[in-house]
């Protein structure tokens, strides 16, 4: 089975994230991580607060979690929110069955 990361985050330009976009993959490099899509939601029904999000593939949930658990992620994640001024949501869910 394979986990499914999904972070939505507001506004701040790509450009003031730049060192984070640029070093986010390698810390999912070590636990199988890749990235399925990054970019503004397009909304088909309801209330979107946020304007990016991103989905993220993790062939296990230890896999995801020790991502984001770990001291790469942590020290990336740390500098993302000083940037932004407050952290951003990111929630995992098991994928189905191919």
């Amino acid at each position: 089975m394979h986990y499914i990361v999904i972070t939505r985050t507001d506004s701040t330009p790509d450009a003031d994230l730049g060192h984070y976009l640029a070093n986010v993959g390698a810390t999912m490099e070590p636990h199988q991580g890749r990235l399925l899509a990054f970019d503004a939601p397009a909304r088909l029904e309801g209330d979107t607060t946020y304007t990016k999000t991103a989905i993220l593939e993790f062939p296990t949930e230890a896999d995801a979690r020790g991502w984001y658990d770990s001291p790469a992620y942590q020290a990336l994640a740390a500098w993302r929110t000083a940037t932004m001024g407050h952290p951003v949501t990111i929630a995992a869910v098991p994928g189905l069955p191919a």
